[in-house]
């Protein structure tokens, strides 16, 4: 089997992650977390939980360690830097060619 050279890095950043370990999520309400912040973002510290922040019914944000957010960075810059390596490899190829870019607002001049 042939691994590309991001699988390759997706994996290499898994098994560095070390001792991270996601015990267990719940929900709360940004009102109920804003009363219990500390106790929050301790239990994601300390624990590894992540809690969902919810409001008017639906998750809209998440407290989690920090080791899951940097770990998420790193895989979004990997994919970021697959894309690039990905169109200018197009472009070298002549499958894709270059546009001018092109101003679609008016500059200011005062």
């Amino acid at each position: 089997m042939v691994f590309s050279d991001l699988t390759l890095r997706l994996l290499g950043a898994v098994v560095g992650l070390g001792e991270y370990i996601l015990y267990m999520d719940g929900d709360m309400t940004v009102s109920e977390a804003r009363a219990d912040l500390g106790a929050v973002t301790s239990r994601a510290e300390y624990g590894g939980e992540t809690t969902y922040l919810t409001k008017h019914g639906h998750r809209a944000a998440a407290v989690v360690p920090a080791t899951a957010a940097e770990f998420l960075e790193q895989l979004e810059d990997l994919v970021d830097e697959q894309a690039v390596h990905d169109a200018l490899a197009s472009l070298r190829s002549g499958d894709e060619e270059r546009l001018p870019f092109v101003r679609r607002t008016r500059r200011q001049t005062d």
